[in-house]
């Protein structure tokens, strides 16, 4: 057996465990809190896997508490059992997990792989494989369902072929390392994005984009049986395909488009898009999409084209809060500021 990382207490990690919100009934999310191990088990199988789940501390204390937020197709969702558990996961078959220790330490025996660690642990479930876990008492983790069907679509995109089956992950993110840091920037972005406004007409969008942004992460930055071929270089697109990306680029910035979207309507895959972006703007794509975005909405906000508000859907922002973070720091001050000096 090959031993996991050890354990991490990285300021990442406790600043992510600080940001989970302990939400009060008022935004779209569903939460559960059950004390009888068996109907915990049954509702974990019902969004996750089939499981045995073993109480090894005291039987009394045990209290799972399962908050799950549905952005688009991916699922966000804190878990925590208030006594040491023993948790045998089935091969999800349908939907890969990554998990993030928040507090507390879990053990992990994945088969070929085994290891454990504390706060910033990020294990990968791959959608083909069981695992068996064990939980402290005051274990707290984060996870991130993805879809099966959608990793894979969107590793044969990147790959430009069908795939034989389906990625299979390292289970194990190195710790310290640059796929654990991205991930640990990413599920901070997730739990803000969580927080939006419910009826923000923008936010089935939004959340495709942060479901393309996290499978990409993970294909792109975490080891699995696909990484090889995807280090091949690709070459760079003919400049018209970028003038091409550009254009449609500034004709949807408020659509909140996808990186794939992007991509068919240049006429190129994914991975030549980023090359040929990266060759001429020294910037990925979304970026260079993220980039006009605020520049357009600075623009209006200097001709008082509206309300801050108003602006920020009009140029895609569908979270007033982040957009106002984001514009403060690209710009040095408030889009308010802005708008009034205009």
């Amino acid at each position: 057996m090959t031993q996991g990382p050890p354990a991490l207490a990285s300021p990442a990690a406790v600043s992510l465990a600080a940001a989970v919100p302990d939400r009060d009934g008022s935004g779209a999310h569903t939460a559960d809190e059950v004390d009888d191990p068996d109907q915990a088990s049954s509702l974990l199988a019902t969004v996750y896997s089939p499981n045995r789940l073993s109480v090894l501390g005291p039987r009394a204390a045990f209290r799972m508490r399962w908050r799950r937020d549905a952005l688009g197709p991916m699922l966000l969702s804190t878990l925590s059992f208030d006594t040491e558990v023993e948790l045998r996961q089935q091969a999800p078959q349908s939907s890969y997990l990554v998990s993030t220790q928040l507090s507390g330490r879990a053990e992990i025996d994945a088969g070929d792989a085994r290891g454990g660690g504390g706060a910033g642990l990020v294990v990968v479930d791959s959608a083909t494989r069981g695992v068996v876990k064990r939980f402290s008492a005051d274990s707290q983790r984060l996870h991130v369902r993805l879809p099966c069907e959608e990793v894979s679509a969107t590793c044969a995109e990147l790959l430009g072929q069908p795939l034989p089956r389906p990625p299979e992950f390292d289970p194990f993110m190195p710790a310290g390392g640059h796929a654990q840091q991205r991930w640990l920037a990413l599920t901070a972005l997730l739990l803000d994005r969580a927080d939006a406004p419910a009826g923000s007409p923008l936010l089935s969008r939004l959340h495709r984009q942060l479901t393309e942004l996290a499978i990409l992460t993970l294909l792109t930055e975490h080891r699995h049986s696909y990484s090889d071929r995807l280090r091949v270089p690709v070459p760079a697109p003919a400049p018209r395909h970028v003038r091409r990306a550009e254009a449609f680029m500034r004709a949807h910035a408020a659509d909140a488009p996808t990186l794939a979207d992007v991509a068919r309507a240049a006429g190129v895959g994914v991975r030549t898009l980023s090359a040929g972006f990266q060759a001429q703007h020294g910037s990925s794509p979304m970026r260079w999409l993220r980039e006009l975005r605020l520049q357009g909405a600075r623009a209006d906000l200097r001709r008082g084209d509206g309300s801050v508000a108003d602006i920020a859907l009009r140029w895609g922002f569908g979270h007033f809060g982040r957009f106002a973070a984001d514009y403060a720091r690209r710009f040095g001050e408030a889009p308010s500021r802005t708008l009034r000096q205009g």
